[in-house]
């Protein structure tokens, strides 16, 4: 997640939006914060099968790879499918969305997490990504208007013969 982050944020630099750089950097990092505190608050142990695939640290709810999925893999989707065509984006978003529900899911296949706990995160996962496309959206309408403000600003200037 960490190299989606960054590389996304590089994606944002390379077009000169700073704001974007830097909610595509914060908004993965404060849903893992924030998944952390709420792991330590609700303190509920991981699954114990013995069928488990592999052994994991940490607490189980909710799923910190389900809020890392979910955040970090759409959010970088919807922001470079903002600048790329239709078809594509929504082809991107599609393989995002299915590559997210794999990973989330494949924690309760591995034994690792209870099934609530993935969605907990799903939802976690989601709100953050919410305010991150809020903050987006804001963002880009803002843009928008300072472009039409100058390129009236600029008509009005010059001068017809």
């Amino acid at each position: 997640m960490t190299l989606i982050a960054i590389g996304s944020a590089c994606y944002a630099l390379i077009r000169r939006n700073v704001m974007a750089a830097a909610v595509l950097l914060v908004a993965p990092y404060a849903a893992a914060v924030s998944c952390n505190l709420l792991k330590g608050w609700v303190d509920r142990q991981r699954p114990s099968l013995d069928c488990s695939s592999i052994q994991a640290e940490g607490f189980s709810f909710p799923s910190g790879h389900a809020v890392g999925v979910t955040t970090g893999f759409l959010l970088a989707v919807l922001y470079v499918g903002m600048q790329t065509p239709r078809t594509i984006s929504v082809l991107l978003l599609a393989l995002a969305g299915a590559g997210a529900e794999l990973v989330a899911w494949s924690r309760v296949f591995l034994g690792v997490h209870f099934s609530v706990d993935v969605l907990a995160g799903q939802l976690l996962g989601a709100g953050w990504l919410a305010v991150a496309v809020l903050v987006l959206h804001r963002q880009s309408a803002g843009r928008l208007r300072r472009e039409a403000r100058q390129a009236l600003t600029n008509s009005a200037t010059e001068h017809v013969p």
